[in-house]
């Protein structure tokens, strides 16, 4: 069974293989959306200064998911021309992208995804529910890409050395006796 996602629709315990596959394709769709609109989100904040926009991130979103509904639509047409040559070649296939008669059926079943998952996006894209969420999810993502590197880049910072309790006393003592002594003493002594 799918996660609860927006989007997804409820499938009975054991979908078809249809079902299963456009499952599967808008579970990517929705990840591969979620990652263009948090690039978004990135490159406006560190290049551009700008802070984060809502309605700017759901245009992206939305134009993000129209992209990705227009790759499908072209997926089915590539695919029934594809399946209209397919009917007249016969014999074996010479490498994997040499279609016979026998793969019909799938070419079918990858049209039919195609076709299936375009749907499944246009609908995605004109629910605000489900655009909200994704928009959620990229700002959630570009934080956690930009909090991480952040993090990274400044880690040295936030914790000391493994062995900076070895010999510590000594450096106070060190800087108490040397270094602020000197900072307290008259000039040219």
């Amino acid at each position: 069974m799918l996660p609860d996602l927006p989007g997804l629709p409820v499938r009975r315990a054991d979908p078809t293989p249809l079902e299963r596959a456009v499952d599967d394709g808008f579970l990517i769709v929705r990840a591969a959306a979620v990652v263009a609109v948090a690039n978004t989100v990135i490159v406006r904040a560190l290049q551009e200064r700008l802070p984060f926009d809502d309605d700017v991130a759901t245009t992206a979103a939305r134009d993000e998911l129209a992209r990705l509904e227009a790759e499908q639509r072209e997926g089915v047409a590539r695919l029934k021309t594809l399946r209209r040559r397919t009917h007249r070649s016969y014999g074996r296939s010479r490498h994997q992208f040499d279609y016979r008669v026998d793969d019909i059926d799938a070419l079918r079943l990858r049209e039919a995804t195609h076709k299936e998952l375009a749907a499944r996006i246009a609908q995605s894209a004109a629910d605000d529910d489900f655009v909200a969420s994704l928009v959620a999810a990229a700002r959630a993502r570009a934080w956690d890409d930009v909090g991480s590197t952040v993090v990274d880049r400044l880690g040295w910072a936030a914790s000391p050395l493994p062995d900076y309790d070895e010999g510590r006393d000594e450096r106070i003592r060190t800087l108490v006796d040397e270094d602020i002594a000197a900072l307290l003493r008259p000039e040219g002594d």
